[in-house]
């Protein structure tokens, strides 16, 4: 990717520091009287393409956000290399190198393709997109990404135009701009078509290939089981298996966790 981009003019993604693992270590969140995540422990090496999954309701997406800044964790620390994240902002958590997408797509409809790749780099909100105009710099970026991905020719159009799966792209390629060593994908396949779900395996090599580290959560796992390495299973809060993927087909407990209760 780095040398299609740079004949493109736009600046391929930082390359993941050696260091720049992500620790997470006997992390509780509870909602009420509903454990989410029970002594919950796991790494993320930097340059993997890790992927995190698990029956619906075991706790994935409660991890993501308490790795994110969305959720606090009640117990335990999260790490990326040398910076503990538990307790910072969402905003403060991106400073530091992890970006992410949602399970139900955001992006701002209303606005255009190419406003949505600026926004996630502005550090004053909204209103300065507006006020200052989109700077040289910033274009040349977003534009590049968005050839990356194919998108380009809809950069003047409204997000909220675009079919479901370009939504999906257009959303990665906003995520990139935030210059990410670790991006975390949350169910980045959901109803995409296979075609799509092949493309976009493609984009997250190529990316991967330039040493960006992933954190995929996704059901489909036909995607998983083909991109991913290591596939760490979570179950009612907590890690039960990690491994290969041959290892985790092979996993008596991860069967039972999805066949049995």
């Amino acid at each position: 990717m780095s040398a299609a981009m740079d004949q493109r003019g736009g600046p391929a993604p930082p390359i993941s520091e050696p260091d720049a693992n992500l620790v997470i270590r006997s992390v509780g969140k509870s909602f009420g009287g509903i454990t989410a995540l029970s002594e919950c422990s796991l790494e993320v090496k930097a340059g993997s393409i890790t992927a995190l999954i698990g029956p619906n309701g075991s706790g994935k997406t409660t991890l993501f956000n308490c790795v994110t800044g969305f959720y606090r964790p009640e117990r335990g620390t999260v790490q990326f290399g040398a910076a503990l994240l538990s307790g910072l902002r969402p905003n403060e958590v991106v400073h530091l190198g992890i970006a992410r997408t949602f399970q139900i797509t955001r992006i701002f409809k209303n606005m255009t393709v190419l406003e949505n790749m600026i926004v996630p780099v502005r550090q004053l909100g909204l209103r300065t997109l507006f006020t200052a105009g989109i700077k040289g710099h910033e274009r040349e970026r977003a534009e590049a990404f968005l050839e990356f991905f194919g998108i380009a020719f809809l950069r003047n159009e409204p997000a909220g135009s675009l079919s479901f799966g370009q939504q999906k792209l257009l959303e990665l390629a906003a995520a990139l701009m935030a210059e990410p060593k670790l991006l975390m994908l949350d169910e980045p396949a959901g109803g995409l078509n296979p075609l799509m779900i092949d493309r976009l395996a493609t984009y997250i090599r190529e990316l991967n290939g330039d040493g960006m580290t992933f954190l995929i959560i996704e059901h489909n796992m036909g995607f998983v089981m083909q991109l991913c390495e290591p596939v760490i299973v979570i179950h009612r809060g907590h890690v039960i298996a990690s491994g290969t993927p041959a290892q985790i087909r092979a996993d008596p407990a991860v069967l039972d966790a999805y066949l049995g209760d």
